[in-house]
């Protein structure tokens, strides 16, 4: 078995519990050498590369694209090329992932593919605990919604193995399939679905309301045993059906593992966090005719407004530190450096990354580090590093043609500034007269903990004047 070497999901970081399978790059039956890279895979904000550290031949991969598994999961394996389909089966079967987790250790043995010692020392096991089963049967058992509590366990101190689970169904007749859905307590669409799918439903583990079978159980069930997937029609007609009775159905596109991490991450904020908002309108002829100038016979590192307004930002924050902070349950912490995070939108989401000591760097200096972290952001290669830390974010919507929004604050941090697009005004002239200009809607969403409201709009007062006069930004 030297022969054979498992590929795992590594932990990158104490906080990482599991990891989605971005992209193989190395697919099955090509032959690495060590230091090759073999699979992208997304954890929380960024993707890593992971590399092997011995050679071989990519023999199975068994994490599919797309996918998520917990760390120290098998999800591929290396092997010489004269290893046998029979070994690799044994492999896979055999192999113990490594517990990869801070939480206690079961006191059973690991499962494992031999023969397992009499249990009869054991005290018996608690009636109301749940059954104890390996991580690989527990996750079979959830995709095919089987009830763990009815099945007899083989391993040591009677824990459920993968082997002990019941077959993966096959399709029955339409007519057999509603002979014994006939009293399954479950709603009449999902006995319908099952019923067009062959699918018999005893033994389904119900998640509906008051215990009974729902459509999602049995999607779920089906599309497990191979019977059916998202891509298909989303409800098959069962015989006598009316399909214009049918009510719309759509797909649950399971999140990945950066959607989850925004979505935990903006709940949270939302939830907990007592946001206030401060708008206020800027003129922004003069910095848009500045930095026509500025970029005037550039070919190349032209400015960009985003990035006046990043510099703007980063100043008003030097001027005000009691807006550049961090809060949480416990107190503020003030910063007097300004690492200023800007918010990037890509295709699996919105990152953040961070420009080191914005402050006290000029305006080519932070268009060039915005331009690279921008781009990094967009080709999935920033690093844990340019996610690190923050002191306040700033958000642009502006070249949408939004007019203004409100943003939900980046925690710790104390506040954001969402940025909307110039529109033209009119303006009432000192004389009375009338003339037309740029303006744009800056908001101030603040922790309320931390930041008053006379604060926010005294922050505001500075912003706008640098970048109403902003021949500042550029000296």
């Amino acid at each position: 078995m030297a022969r054979i070497h498992p590929v795992t999901l590594p932990k990158w970081g104490l906080e990482m519990s599991e990891g989605q399978i971005s992209r193989w790059i190395v697919a099955e039956g090509d032959s690495v050498e060590p230091g090759t890279e073999l699979v992208d895979i997304e954890t929380d904000k960024i993707v890593n590369t992971l590399d092997t550290d011995r050679g071989g031949t990519l023999r199975r991969i068994l994490v599919p694209e797309g996918e998520t598994a917990p760390v120290g999961a098998l999800i591929a394996v290396l092997a010489e090329a004269d290893a046998s389909e029979a070994e690799l089966a044994e492999f896979i079967v055999s192999y113990v992932p490594v517990d990869a987790s801070f939480e206690p250790k079961d006191e059973g043995r690991a499962e494992s593919a031999g023969p397992e010692p009499s249990p009869a020392a054991d005290a018996p096991a608690d009636a109301g605990a749940a059954p104890k089963a390996s991580p690989l049967a527990r996750r079979i058992a959830e995709q095919d919604g089987i009830d763990l509590a009815g099945v007899e366990g083989s391993g040591w101190g009677g824990k459920i193995r993968k082997a002990d689970l019941p077959p993966r169904p096959a399709a029955l007749a339409p007519d057999e399939a509603a002979r014994r859905n006939a009293g399954a307590h479950a709603s009449p669409v999902a006995v319908n679905f099952a019923n067009a799918l062959g699918f018999d439903l005893t033994g389904l583990k119900p998640s509906g309301y008051r215990g009974r079978i729902s459509l999602a159980d049995v999607q779920a069930a089906v599309q497990a045993a191979g019977l059916w997937s998202p891509q298909a029609t989303a409800i098959p007609a069962a015989p006598g059906a009316a399909p214009a009775a049918a009510a719309a159905q759509g797909v649950e596109q399971p999140f990945t593992g950066m959607r989850k991490s925004i979505a935990n991450a903006l709940r949270h904020s939302k939830q907990t966090v007592p946001h206030f908002y401060t708008a206020m309108d800027v003129e922004m002829d003069a910095l848009m005719a500045l930095r026509s100038q500025f970029n005037s016979g550039r070919e190349s590192a032209r400015i960009s407004v985003n990035d006046f307004l990043l510099r703007a930002a980063a100043l008003a924050l030097a001027a005000h530190p009691e807006v550049n902070i961090q809060v949480s349950d416990s107190g503020i912490t003030r910063f007097d450096q300004v690492d200023l995070c800007v918010a990037v939108a890509i295709d699996a989401g919105l990152v953040t990354p961070v420009i080191r000591n914005a402050a006290q760097r000029p305006l080519t200096e932070i268009s060039a580090e915005a331009g690279r972290l921008i781009a990094a952001a967009r080709d999935r290669s920033l690093t844990a590093e340019d996610l690190r830390g923050g002191t306040f974010t700033l958000s642009n919507l502006g070249m949408y043609g939004v007019r203004s929004f409100d943003a939900i604050i980046n925690p710790p941090q104390g506040a954001i500034l969402a940025v909307g697009g110039p529109r033209r005004e009119a303006r009432e002239t000192a004389d009375g007269g009338l003339r037309f200009a740029s303006v744009a809607t800056l908001t101030l969403s603040a922790d309320h903990r931390g930041i008053d409201g006379a604060v926010a709009a005294q922050f505001l007062s500075t912003l706008k004047a640098r970048i109403e006069a902003p021949m500042s930004l550029v000296m």
